[in-house]
């Protein structure tokens, strides 16, 4: 399994660029990883100042926001109930251009990384399913949840050496 400090070198464009905070729990690094390398493979040798604005955890699930030069900004609304998470997306009017095609690749790629986590274990990327305690969602495997239901640490992020 790569680490996300391994995956910055292979692919340092896409993490140039201003962002919120780039952090992606250890249960998802390897779809992570394989989703870089994916995005990587799509632009090719140009990669059109693509780089993600941030990475993060939401509603026991992975949000992965990007850029990339000519894009427009869209809003995204979450949606949540104590058995799911569902978002949309919206695309502002006026975006289409010749590079549309490629947007939506990539968005369709992005949603589809971001979806399996919804299946995933944050903490080991085993099957997994919601877990709200005290107010809190996460994604957890039996395991897991088990281990949070007494009180346990989780131990969801990468070492400061790893990042």
């Amino acid at each position: 399994m790569k680490t996300l400090k391994e995956i910055k070198q292979l692919y340092p464009y896409q993490f140039n660029g201003k962002n919120l905070g780039l952090s992606i729990a250890n249960g998802w690094l390897p779809e992570f990883a394989e989703l870089c390398k994916n995005i990587d493979d799509l632009l090719g040798e140009n990669k059109r100042g693509f780089h993600w604005v941030q990475l993060k955890e939401k509603f026991g699930s992975a949000r992965y926001y990007w850029s990339v030069k000519g894009r427009k900004d869209s809003v995204r609304v979450d949606l949540i109930s104590s058995k799911k998470v569902v978002s949309y997306e919206t695309i502002p009017p006026g975006t289409k251009s010749p590079s549309q095609a490629l947007f939506d690749q990539l968005s369709e790629m992005i949603d589809s990384a971001e979806a399996k986590t919804r299946n995933h274990c944050i903490v080991c990327g085993a099957a997994g399913k919601i877990d709200q305690h005290e107010g809190y969602v996460l994604l957890l495997c039996e395991m897991h949840a088990k281990q949070r239901a007494g009180g346990g640490d989780l131990d969801i992020w990468p070492k400061a050496e790893n990042e």
